[in-house]
């Protein structure tokens, strides 16, 4: 625990990152393999940038609480009015920027909060089931306009 706290007298969250050995060991076999595949698909020059931006993983998602830290909707398993809404619930992650990823699992966190009001935070058991659809989301006339279609 941190020894600054908030406007309210709370501790705050004291979080550290650091890369240990077999990270540093990955991301270096990472990088090789990358250059290995566009040398062998024909490039001639290949310039790798040294950076990891995109760190997922440290709350796993998942429905088994020895195997995982949040639930589908990033309730966390011990701690049941605590959510996480950020990358760290993606066990792993594409080659893609996974912000738009983030972005639906905090929604759909946020629909989940929604819906079960404050059972969410005091309530003894987990309803897993998924909110329903919102379609009241949008300006009055516009739900289903601009989306793309195929025809």
């Amino acid at each position: 625990m941190a020894a600054e706290k908030d406007r309210n007298g709370i501790p705050v969250a004291k979080v550290t990152f650091n890369l240990h050995d077999n990270d540093k060991k990955m991301i270096e076999y990472g990088k090789n393999k990358v250059m290995e595949i566009m040398q062998a698909a024909g490039a001639e020059e290949v310039v790798q940038e040294a950076r990891y931006a995109h760190l997922v993983g440290g709350a796993r998602m998942g429905n088994d609480s020895r195997a995982s830290v949040v639930d589908r909707f990033g309730r966390t398993h011990d701690t049941p009015n605590l959510f996480v809404c950020d990358g760290s619930v993606m066990p792993t992650q594409g080659s893609a920027n996974p912000g738009l990823t983030i972005q639906a699992l905090a929604a759909r966190t946020a629909d989940y909060l929604i819906s079960q009001r404050s059972a969410a935070f005091t309530g003894s058991t987990r309803d897993t089931e998924p909110p329903a659809i919102r379609y009241d989301l949008s300006p009055p006339g516009t739900w289903g306009k601009g989306v793309p279609r195929l025809t």
